[in-house]
């Protein structure tokens, strides 16, 4: 930490003291009210009484070089944020937007947001028995500030300081003149926290293959470098009885291991190497799972409603740092070409469904056309956007699912040409300087890649000259982070209190910051002030206006091909686990809140054995 990051907190101490007392609240909840009150002493979807063993096996894709989340460098390992460190509150995963005490047993939040207070839990200390104090919290902030990805800085942006106010309490200010921001609290409440202690003789804007100190149910038990890593459940965990960590974390070790190839991770599953994972390919989901130990009803495939939205999964974007894709009819034309329903049916198994939202699955998506409340806020911008927003709801091209539509092509020849292209000897080329329109297209994965060769073919048939690759993970995350691609793929799965990832994805000044998450290099007036409405919103009705109104000019500007939307989650595991009863949650929850069941893993190995012989 410099030297004027601890003369702050050291004033933030003295300026703390003469604070005047706050009232504390248990939780904290957004558009609905808390489901838990203040004496709960568990989540109704946990087993109380869950039992502690077992390992839990689980896949990642591709590697990791990096135990130091904090920083933008290298790639972080898996769990690090989940099982090694504790954040200040716990987000419910059976309510929409609440959030209840972990290291802090209490919030405090100001009428106007100009300030969010915390009591921290006098019982929390680190994993080598030091007490996690206020300090903690204000050098995890002031760290996160100097050295953080451009996803955690942009999510800091209101914050002023951090306040001492004693030991165990701590405030955040925020700027002057910041807009209101109801989503403040919750952003705050979800940073994990690090110890002063353990990084004040090590530089935590730097990546590290040292294993650090943590707070949370694990400790990092060993790793393989780039490999697998292996978390052991911490014996006399601090927080284990508090009510938002009664019966989870429940396994003595979970271990991930590192996969290079979608298919290999598969067959490892099958070989039971793996205990769980979600099916993320829709050829494996419909033709890989009637094997024998599926017919023995050894390993389960389930297919789980989720109640968080679904956003659009890996649509594919523009750059917009190419000058070819800054016209918007130019985007419109290439969105015509994207033939959703034939991919779906010949490719995808006919699993998707069509996403016409980047909120799919929540009251957050626009649907028809705007409402009265959308207007009001869309009016101001009318002669900047489509009028076809105003008087057309927004739907995919229209496709049989049986070939090329030859319409929606004319459309798309008459859309370039009057941005400047038109075809020469089977060419697209720029009319003023011959130059040939060209796109190299990035893909997460082979699979991903594969599901996408008929456009990149409907591409080719209008003198498109196209070009796909699926690099190693690695290399493609820094390539979207650099912007070293013509046309790329993000999935976008939102929270339910979406404010400042918005700003991180989707607002301007993220894209004029290096490795930002605006991977599309959006800067649009228009969406900045929407992004705006939805983070001051404080009630229902001008959070969804807000939402809907944005989404709808996400998707009426074409910056995005809208493709693949998840009708459910795709769980597959083998069945050795207990799992609590209870009804949809927010995400499937098998690392916090199962539990090993030494009975049905007896019964999985017996079955496995008889199968082999």
């Amino acid at each position: 930490m410099t030297a004027s990051r601890r003369s702050a907190i050291v004033l933030a101490a003295l300026l703390g003291a003469a604070t005047q007392a706050v009232e504390y609240s248990h939780g904290l909840s957004y558009i609905e009210p808390l489901k838990y009150p203040p004496d709960f002493t568990h989540f109704d979807f946990v087993n109380p009484d869950a039992p502690k063993g077992g390992t839990l096996r689980l896949p990642q894709m591709g590697t990791f070089d990096n135990f130091n989340y904090i920083t933008e460098k290298g790639r972080d390992v898996e769990g690090l944020e989940n099982l090694l460190h504790d954040r200040l509150m716990e987000e419910s995963k059976d309510e929409p937007a609440s959030w209840y005490g972990r290291l802090a047993d209490g919030i405090a939040v100001d009428p106007d947001y100009r300030w969010v207070q915390f009591r921290l839990n006098r019982s929390a200390r680190w994993h080598d028995g030091a007490p996690l104090t206020a300090r903690d919290v204000a050098f995890t902030f002031h760290a996160m500030q100097e050295h953080s990805a451009v996803y955690y800085k942009t999510a800091l942006l209101d914050l002023d300081r951090v306040e001492i106010v004693s030991d165990n309490e701590v405030r955040f200010v925020t700027r002057e003149g910041r807009r209101r921001n109801p989503l403040l609290p919750f952003v705050y409440a979800s940073f994990r926290i690090f110890p002063e202690h353990y990084w004040s003789g090590r530089d935590i804007g730097k990546t590290t293959v040292e294993p650090p100190l943590g707070s949370g149910p694990y400790r990092i038990a060993g790793f393989d470098f780039g490999r697998s890593v292996t978390y052991e459940r911490v014996d006399d965990y601090w927080g284990a009885d508090l009510p938002t960590m009664k019966g989870r974390f429940n396994f003595d070790r979970v271990k991930y291991d590192y996969f290079r190839d979608e298919h290999i991770m598969l067959e490892a599953h099958k070989a039971d190497i793996i205990d769980v994972r979600q099916e993320t390919v829709s050829k494996n989901w419909a033709t890989q799972y009637d094997f024998p130990a599926v017919r023995a009803g050894l390993f389960k495939r389930e297919l789980l409603h989720i109640t968080r939205p679904w956003g659009l999964w890996w649509p594919t974007f523009w750059n917009m740092d190419r000058a070819r894709f800054q016209d918007a009819r130019v985007r419109e034309a290439l969105w015509l070409l994207y033939d959703f329903a034939y991919i779906n049916r010949v490719i995808l198994f006919g699993f998707y469904d069509h996403g016409h939202s980047f909120f799919h699955n929540s009251k957050m998506a626009q649907s028809g056309l705007p409402s009265e409340d959308e207007l009001e806020l869309l009016e101001p911008f009318r002669d900047q956007l489509p009028e076809r927003l105003f008087t057309e709801p927004f739907r995919a091209p229209p496709s049989t699912g049986f070939g090329y539509s030859r319409d929606n092509m004319e459309r798309a020849i008459a859309l370039f040409r009057e941005a400047g292209w038109a075809i020469d000897d089977g060419v697209m080329r720029n009319v003023e300087t011959g130059e040939p329109f060209t796109v190299d297209f990035v893909f997460v994965a082979a699979t991903t890649l594969r599901a996408y060769m008929p456009y990149l073919h409907a591409l080719n048939r209008v003198g498109i000259e196209t070009t796909g690759r699926a690099p190693e993970n690695s290399n493609w995350l820094y390539r979207m982070r650099t912007g070293a691609f013509d046309s790329g793929v993000q999935v976008y799965i939102p929270a339910n209190t979406p404010g400042f990832e918005l700003e991180a994805r989707f607002g301007s000044a993220a894209a004029d910051a290096d490795y930002s998450l605006n991977w599309p290099n959006i800067r649009d007036p228009v969406l900045d002030a929407l992004i705006g409405k939805v983070q001051a919103a404080d009630n229902g009705r001008d959070f969804y206006a807000a939402t809907r109104a944005f989404d709808r000019v996400l998707l009426w500007r074409f910056y995005f091909v809208p493709g693949m939307a998840q009708p459910g989650f795709r769980l597959v595991y083998w069945d050795k686990f207990g799992i609590p009863e209870s009804g949809p949650l927010l995400h499937p929850q098998f690392t916090e809140n199962w539990w090993w069941n030494e009975e049905k893993a007896r019964h999985v190995a017996d079955g496995i054995a008889r199968l082999g012989d």
